[in-house]
């Protein structure tokens, strides 16, 4: 069958009736064949790909029952339509049921059911056909990821000890690049610093303090940079408004954010638990948030956890950096909140965890200004730095990395950053946790 152009084949002892036939479906854009027999038929079903077979049902050597069902072993996405002229019902009745036919007409036939019956059957072939090659794309992609992964874990069987000294650069690119996905949309709504940066840095302290490892710690960590992401969506007109001139239509568009973050995350193969957490993160502790209307431990302790970090971040910064007055007020948003909107428990591990701290900067540090090629480990940044064309690459208060120099480094080789770094050579002692995820 060419691609545009189906193939009808008409199968019957009499020639009478396939001229007939030809006649009745001279206006289908089809390329038809005929035969006088089943095993005739066979033979052209071996040399061409068919859409349709229309077959008489009594014919000498082989039935049309017999023939149709002989037909699936070389065609078995064809449409069968059975003709009959006498009474055989129980074979037709027989023959639909096991699927050997897809209707049956009786002789002599009714011009427009038959014309009906065959645009039908070649509409319903298209989409079997477009199934079955969308099918072979997937078992394709399928085969050669599964080739992929036997030929890493074979890797990892005969390297393992090279794989262990790049563990540690790939999980930087893979952070690296989800923090590429939160900064795309802060781009647009152009807060203070880095609002999902900061969200993760607190993210990361609070699973710790829960001992939370491995892909649980993953995809809470993923979930903190990427929970607002289904604001992307949000039109131009409401992403440039201040949040107290929202109308009720702008917050309830707004509301939506957390099921479209899910819905594009999961397009990410391994992203499933990430997308149920940023789905989650503003359900309240007490059922009265969305979009589920979750209560406690309904709610995924990552969702639970975002849910803290998110309100203490906003509200500590909702005025600019924070100072350590605006840090103890947020804190005691939780408390008051407690039980209500958040985890008690959560809250309670967020003091103990003295999650505060992670905005906490003195000053007694000396302070410089250098360029990127000047950066040097443990160095603590002072001020938020962005390249010429606006990316936002690095917030107040991470602590360089020997990734993140490199990163810095790379990306203002080819957009230049207008202003020098500020950064604080001797960071407050106390302040063992870094704003860098």
């Amino acid at each position: 069958m060419s691609e545009n152009k189906p193939t009808i084949l008409l199968v019957d002892d009499e020639d009478g009736i396939i001229a007939s036939l030809r006649r009745a479906l001279s206006d289908f854009n089809a390329t038809i064949l005929s035969a006088n027999s089943g095993p005739e038929a066979l033979t052209l079903l071996s040399e061409h790909e068919v859409a349709l077979i229309i077959s008489d049902q009594r014919m000498p050597k082989m039935t049309g029952v017999e023939f149709l069902h002989r037909s699936r072993e070389s065609q078995p996405d064809a449409v069968r339509i059975l003709l009959t002229g006498y009474a055989d019902i129980d074979a037709v009745v027989a023959a639909i049921n096991d699927g050997a036919i897809a209707y049956y007409l009786n002789k002599p036939w009714d011009n427009n059911l038959l014309l009906s019956r065959v645009k039908e059957s070649l509409e319903l072939y298209t989409i079997k056909s477009e199934n079955r090659n969308l099918l072979q794309l997937t078992t394709k992609q399928n085969d050669q990821l599964k080739e992929l992964n036997e030929s890493l874990e074979s890797r990892v069987a005969e390297q393992t000890e090279e794989i262990r000294e790049r563990h540690q650069e790939l999980a930087d690119s893979f952070m690296q690049t989800i923090k590429t996905f939160s900064t795309m949309l802060e781009l647009r709504y152009r807060e203070v610093g880095s609002h999902s940066q900061r969200v993760g840095a607190l993210i990361k302290r609070l699973a710790r303090s829960l001992d939370l490892q491995g892909t649980e710690m993953q995809d809470v960590v993923v979930a903190a940079y990427l929970h607002d992401i289904g604001k992307i969506t949000v039109p131009d007109n409401i992403v440039s408004k201040p949040p107290e001139q929202y109308t009720p239509s702008d917050r309830e568009l707004l509301a939506k954010h957390p099921e479209v973050g899910q819905t594009l995350v999961y397009q990410i193969s391994g992203f499933e638990e990430v997308g149920v957490l940023i789905r989650n993160h503003h359900e309240n502790y007490d059922g009265t948030g969305y979009p589920d209307r979750l209560v406690e431990q309904q709610i995924p302790l990552g969702s639970r956890l975002i849910r803290v970090a998110d309100s203490f971040e906003r509200f500590a910064f909702a005025h600019g950096y924070p100072n350590k007055d605006t840090l103890r007020e947020a804190t005691a948003h939780l408390v008051r909140n407690s039980g209500t909107k958040f985890d008690p428990e959560l809250v309670k591990r967020f003091i103990e965890c003295d999650g505060a701290n992670e905005f906490t900067f003195e000053d007694i540090a000396q302070k410089q200004v250098v360029d990127p090629d000047s950066l040097s480990e443990n160095m603590t940044i002072a001020a938020d730095v962005y390249t010429k064309n606006g990316m936002f690459l690095v917030p107040k208060g991470a602590k360089l990395s020997k990734g993140m120099i490199s990163r810095i480094r790379k990306i203002a080789k080819v957009d230049p950053i207008p202003e020098m770094i500020q950064v604080i050579i001797e960071a407050k002692a106390t302040k063992k946790e870094s704003a860098h995820v």
